[in-house]
Formats: structure tokens, C-alpha cells, sequence
């Protein structure tokens, strides 16, 4: 028996919910399964001081949150953070585990059936955004990691399409019980706007590790200033290592999550341009920036084969894909112009959010898999 209480669903994840994609993603999806009736038993870990309004917050919504500190970075830290996570499972009648570690430490405690939540091709990843000897060699163990969890976990969840087939031909037994979650947008927070700047502004997000194309993103901010003219911004957030990223940007200002609802609406578009040879990682990735300005009514620029995106941007007109030649970034640019200056296009951008990228129905999928996932192990 285990010597915690029993849960309706524990909730693992390596990322912190203080800041990052916690605060952005972690926190407000909780919320929402709380509210449905769930009784949650919450574990991150941290790599700031836990608030005291964060605790009082979960606490106010019924959840349980076990916050641990983060440690080192690297292969030695994770396995680490794998181990403790480990000892920290509750008894619970489902276990929802975001990314690898967390999964392959869920099986191993043997609590309860558990749900393996793909957030991107991880090792595959790493090896993009840091081109280093130690990555080399800690690659097998960071597959082998992802092995164990396609192998032994009962259901699995995507932030996209497009990485299912790359799953499939790597992994023999994969779960079949699964659904797809892109990243999700709490679409209240994020209301649309219609209104556009008088001037085209573009906005940069986020802490631009080496997974993003800037060179990239240079050469298109270039051909589109020849188009009209355009202020471009970048929103850097505490935890970038970078102070500037060299796309003309004119201002660079002090950026949280918590604030980035108000900011959108002040730009014309926004861009997330990943590196076109990223390889397989690509088509599991979905950055959380996409979801946020498309819900604002903001089109997106985008790097050919980003997850989904090719799909969703043709099939709504809501911005512009890249392929890294000198004639689709003429013609991007000049298509961008275009659409920054329909009126109809902030409504397209707001219809692609609420049909992909909505965190309520993110929550209901979930809820549906929760529900499979009991009923096949009953």
C-alpha cells in the first residue's frame, strides 16, 4: 500500500510551474480538470522558490501540489529527477505523465495505469538545441527512455498529428489507446482582438534557444521591411541567455506569461521560425506562442513542417510558411502584407485557435482518454 492518500489523478512533470510552460500550460489545465470533479495530486519540479500565492492557489482549487526542487541540469540531474519522482507517485486511479522521465518514473512506481504525454521528441530535440559530446553520448539513453515509456504506458497523447507515423515505425508496442492535444490556450484569457496597429509591428517571443532559426528569421524580417514599413520587438523573458537576437529588432523589453494576453493585441503578427533541419523533432513540436497570438487574431510565421502548422495555416489563410528559399520568402513577405491588411484575417486566425488549440476542449479529450484508459484496465 502506498503511504499517501489515494487520488483521482496524479499529475507528474519535470517542468516548473512557476514560470515557463508551467505558468502558461501547467496550471491553467489543472484548474480546468479540478473543476471537473477530479481529485489531483500535483507534482513538478521547481527551479525557483514555490510563492506562497502559488501554493494558496492550488490549495484554493482543491489540488494537492507536491513541489520538488529541480537540481542539476543534464543527463545526471534528470536521472536523478527519475528516481525521486519514483518515490513520490501517490496511490491514484490514473497517472497523466508530461514527457519521458516522468512516464518511465510513473511505470516504474506501479500505481496506477499511465498516460504517456509526448510534449516532443525529446532526445532528438536536445540534440538540435545543444551540439555537444555529453548530448552524443546521452542520446541511447534519452531513446531508451522514450522506449520504455511507448512500451509499458496504457495511453498516449501528441501535441500533433504529424508525429504519430515517426512514433509508429520507432516504437513495436506503442499505446493504443491516444488522442492528440495541441498546445493548449485558455481562449478566455486570450481574447480576440480585431483591431489591428495602424503600423505593422512584429512581435518576438520567447527565449530563442538554438531549436529557432534566426538566421532564418533575419532574412525574412529583411524582405518584408521592403514591403511596407515595420517595427519589430522582441518580449524576452528572465530565463533567455541570449540580449539580443539580431533580427533588426528596435526594442527589447522584460517579458512573463502573465502578461503576454494584453501584450499580443499591440502587434500585427508574430513569428516562430525553428530550424528547417531539425529533423524528426519537428513534427512533434508545437511552441506555445503559436496558440496564444492566433487566439489574439494574429497570423503567424511559421518554418515549413513545424507539427501541424502547415495544415492549419492553409486550411484557415492565417500567415505564412517558410521553406528557406530566396523565392518563398519574396513571396511569403509579400503575402504577409497582404493579410496584415485584410480585415477578415483576424477572425480566421481567432476560428484556427478555438477549433485546434482551445484548452477547454484540450480537457475534454483528456477526460475522454482518462475514461478508456479506466475502462480498458477495469
Amino acid at each position: 500500500m502506498s503511504k499517501y492518500e489515494d487520488f483521482d489523478l496524479a499529475y507528474v512533470t519535470i517542468d516548473s510551474i512557476s514560470e515557463g510552460v508551467g505558468s502558461s500550460q501547467i496550471s491553467q489545465l489543472i484548474s480546468l480538470l479540478s473543476k471537473s470533479g477530479l481529485k489531483i495530486k500535483l507534482i513538478s519540479y521547481e527551479k525557483l522558490n514555490p510563492s506562497v500565492k502559488l501554493r494558496d492557489y492550488f490549495d484554493s482549487i482543491g489540488v494537492n501540489w507536491d513541489p520538488r526542487p529541480f537540481g542539476s541540469h543534464g543527463l545526471i540531474g534528470g536521472l536523478e529527477r527519475l528516481n525521486d519522482l519514483r518515490t513520490r507517485i501517490p496511490n491514484a486511479r490514473l497517472i497523466h505523465a508530461r514527457s519521458d522521465i516522468p512516464a518511465v518514473s510513473a511505470n516504474s512506481s506501479h500505481q496506477a495505469p499511465v498516460l504517456w504525454d509526448v510534449r516532443s521528441l525529446w532526445s532528438d530535440q536536445k540534440i538540435v538545441i545543444q551540439k555537444n559530446l555529453l548530448n552524443t553520448v546521452s542520446y541511447p539513453v534519452y531513446r531508451g527512455l522514450e522506449s520504455i515509456a511507448a512500451r509499458k504506458s496504457l495511453g498516449m497523447s501528441t501535441l500533433t498529428k504529424a508525429v504519430v507515423p515517426i512514433l509508429e515505425q520507432r516504437h513495436k508496442k506503442l499505446p493504443k489507446l491516444r488522442t492528440i492535444v495541441p498546445t493548449a490556450v485558455n481562449l478566455n484569457h486570450f481574447q480576440f482582438n480585431a483591431v489591428m496597429p495602424t503600423r505593422a509591428q512584429a512581435l518576438f517571443s520567447g527565449t530563442f534557444n538554438d531549436y529557432y532559426d534566426l538566421d532564418l528569421s533575419r532574412l525574412f524580417m529583411q524582405e518584408f521591411r521592403k514591403q511596407i514599413p515595420v517595427d519589430t520587438h522582441w518580449a524576452r523573458p528572465a530565463e533567455s541567455h541570449r540580449y539580443q537576437i539580431g533580427v533588426g529588432e528596435s526594442k527589447i523589453f522584460p517579458a512573463t506569461q502573465i502578461g503576454m494576453a494584453e501584450l499580443i493585441p499591440n502587434y500585427s503578427f508574430g513569428v516562430s521560425i525553428c530550424k528547417l533541419d531539425a529533423g524528426p523533432s519537428l513534427t512533434a513540436a508545437m511552441p506555445t506562442k503559436i496558440g496564444e497570438l492566433l487566439a489574439c487574431g494574429r497570423p503567424m510565421v511559421v518554418n515549413k513542417g513545424l507539427g501541424d502548422m502547415d495544415q492549419f495555416i492553409e486550411e484557415f489563410d492565417a500567415g505564412v510558411i517558410l521553406d528557406g528559399s530566396a523565392t518563398n520568402l519574396v513571396e511569403s513577405a509579400t503575402k504577409l502584407a497582404s493579410l496584415i491588411a485584410d480585415p477578415e484575417m483576424p477572425l480566421r486566425c481567432r476560428a484556427l485557435a478555438e477549433k485546434y488549440f482551445s484548452l477547454e476542449k484540450g480537457v475534454t479529450r483528456y477526460l475522454d482518454l482518462y475514461s478508456q484508459m479506466l475502462e480498458e484496465k477495469s
